[in-house]
């Protein structure tokens, strides 16, 4: 048996859960380092899973924030779902878990 056993990925700020995909990219592009902060993979892999992406494996985060990018393009309301609705499943939780789970260190 093989099933997927990824826990929602840890985040501790500045990001919140409150973010759109949007804001997620909006704030990667204001500093290049970001793009390519591995500590971002987690998140972005997540995302770009929860919004139908067929995993490529092992990616660098350039990779992952131009895949995201590029899903965006090509269907601009996926930039307006909140990070926290993405990732934690929010609906499935209360508020403050889904919160604690998607901050991450940056």
């Amino acid at each position: 048996m093989s099933a997927d056993v990824r826990e929602s990925p840890q985040l501790t700020s500045p990001i919140r859960p409150d973010w759109t995909v949007y804001g997620l990219l909006d704030w990667i592009a204001a500093d290049d380092g970001r793009c390519h902060d591995t500590r971002l993979d987690d998140l972005l892999d997540a995302i770009d899973r929860a919004l139908g992406a067929v995993p490529a494996g092992v990616g660098s985060t350039v990779v992952l924030v131009r895949s995201l990018a590029l899903r965006v393009a090509e269907v601009p309301t996926l930039g307006e779902l909140r990070l926290g609705d993405i990732v934690t499943g929010a609906d499935d939780e209360g508020a403050a878990e889904a919160a604690d789970r998607l901050l991450v260190a940056v």
